[in-house]
């Protein structure tokens, strides 16, 4: 597994590479807890690259979410692919998870080139 650490918006983002196992859950925890430390009102986790991820893995999101929530924040996982998408549904965990596409999550949090003065007109 490979982690890095972006930005879009103001919106801290763990892009998540390869595989997401029991080998890998302290080193996914540290660096969630390390981005927690600066209290971020939306936290993402790009899932595009995870290729595979086990219960251990699972676990680990979970406790990442119950973590934010206690801080009043809110945890976003984006772009998970079908079979791992399926996963989350079958086990419910959808419902307490907030997932969205990469459309759907570019759309909301990147910043916009035009100015805001429509939208402060009612002019959406």
């Amino acid at each position: 597994m490979e982690l890095k650490l972006n930005n879009i918006g103001n919106v801290k983002v763990i892009e998540i590479y390869g595989k997401f196992d029991i080998e890998n859950t302290e080193e996914f925890e540290t660096l969630y807890n390390k981005q927690l430390e600066s209290k971020p009102g939306t936290l993402a986790i790009d899932m595009n690259k995870l290729d595979y991820i086990d219960s251990s893995g699972i676990g680990c999101l979970i406790k990442s979410l119950n973590s934010i929530k206690n801080q009043k924040g809110v945890l976003i996982l984006v772009g998970l692919k079908p079979m791992i998408l399926n996963v989350f549904k079958l086990a419910k965990l959808d419902l307490f998870f907030q997932i969205m596409t990469n459309d759907e999550f570019k759309n909301k949090f990147e910043d916009k080139d035009d100015s805001d003065i429509d939208e402060l007109l009612g002019k959406k």
